[in-house]
């Protein structure tokens, strides 16, 4: 094997772990088959595949400008495909959510739950109204991603979440639980453990 071949062996073997971490926090849309939704998730790591496709091509070039002309084309293609993976209205929501403002958070959740009506942005939105007070209408658009998709584990540890702040424990519990057997992230997988040592 040449000297040569090295660098793109680890940027294939690097993009194969990488389409599988995005396959893997993306699994609600596969169960929901919003192809659309996934295909436009995967739009960065699909620019890195073809930057590493390409970077053999770059590689034989005898001019020496030829690389810094693809690294830049690639960045920007790398900018735009990012900006692009996400709709304007989740990036809006979610930065909301994080600034604390929950009324605006969950009216642009509202919005996305409209327009494409998926688990996640029913358990989005759940967590949003919940956060903001609004605990029936939290559980109830939680219940709603639940009934959407029952393996999506984020929409069990939102309601359960807020049915704590409720007081209804044992519901809460019940809700821990089945977060833990369904599909859920491994920061909340955590959080969710230990929440059910704490009750």
């Amino acid at each position: 094997m040449s000297a040569d071949a090295i660098p793109v062996i680890l940027t294939f073997a690097l993009m194969l772990v990488a389409w599988q971490v995005v396959f893997a926090s993306n699994r609600d849309l596969v169960r929901a088959r919003a192809w659309g939704e996934l295909a436009r998730r995967l739009l960065p790591f699909a620019a890195i595949t073809i930057m590493a496709a390409s970077l053999p091509l770059v590689q034989g070039r005898q001019e020496s400008w030829a690389p810094y002309v693809w690294a830049l084309a690639f960045g920007v293609v790398l900018v735009v495909a990012i900006f692009l993976s996400m709709p304007l209205k989740e990036r809006q929501a979610t930065r909301a959510f994080r600034a604390g403002d929950y009324t605006e958070a969950a009216a642009l959740y509202r919005g996305l739950v409209d327009k494409h009506p998926l688990a996640r942005y029913w358990a989005f939105l759940g967590a949003a109204l919940g956060a903001g007070e609004r605990h029936e209408e939290g559980v109830d658009a939680s219940t709603k991603a639940v009934e959407l998709d029952p393996k999506y584990g984020l929409a069990y540890y939102n309601r359960a979440l807020i049915l704590r702040r409720l007081g209804r424990k044992s519901r809460a519990t019940k809700d821990l639980n089945r977060a833990l057997e369904a599909d859920l992230p491994r920061r909340f997988r955590t959080a969710a453990r230990r929440a059910l040592e704490e009750s």
